[in-house]
């Protein structure tokens, strides 16, 4: 059996096999400022629209339902500002909860999922009208009248 160096024979790289030749010169270019580059795809909004208009009405729903002005700003940044200002008017003006189906269905038990969020929806509208209106003059109510106001601090009771 024939022992080779560990950096030649059939294992070794490449520059190892072939001899040493000078490096080739390549001339030198001016460094050039990096490109500006947009964040997104940059999608026209004439592409999107026709994209937006294959969708059925369940995936519009979905979109109305749940892209939030932070949803859009985030498409907006991928996508373009064409499609941005063709998403502003789907969705919800405001930020919105999502609650997982799975704590629904956990906190008000019923044979369906729909029936589990229509006992939610019931349940959130029958509290929001027995609320109560905050106290009037503050924390604990107007300020007692007929009591004195003294200059004497509390003493601790032993």
């Amino acid at each position: 059996m024939v022992m080779t160096p560990p950096q030649s024979g059939m294992m070794a790289p490449a520059m190892a096999q072939e001899p040493m030749q000078e490096p080739m010169q390549t001339p030198q270019q001016p460094m050039q400022a990096p490109m500006e580059q947009s964040m997104g795809l940059n999608i026209s909004g004439e592409e999107f629209t026709k994209v937006l208009n294959t969708l059925d009405q369940s995936d519009i729903e979905a979109l109305d339902t749940h892209l939030t002005p932070v949803i859009k700003n985030t498409i907006t940044k991928l996508l373009g500002a064409e499609v941005g200002a063709i998403l502003k008017n789907l969705g919800p003006d405001e930020p919105t909860v999502n609650i997982p189906v799975s704590v629904i269905a956990s906190s008000f038990p019923a044979d369906t999922i729909d029936q589990s969020i229509e006992m939610m929806k019931t349940d959130i509208a029958s509290k929001s009208k027995n609320i109560p209106s905050p106290p009037q003059g503050g924390l604990g109510g107007e300020p007692m009248k007929d009591s004195p106001q003294t200059d004497v601090p509390p003493m601790l009771m032993a």
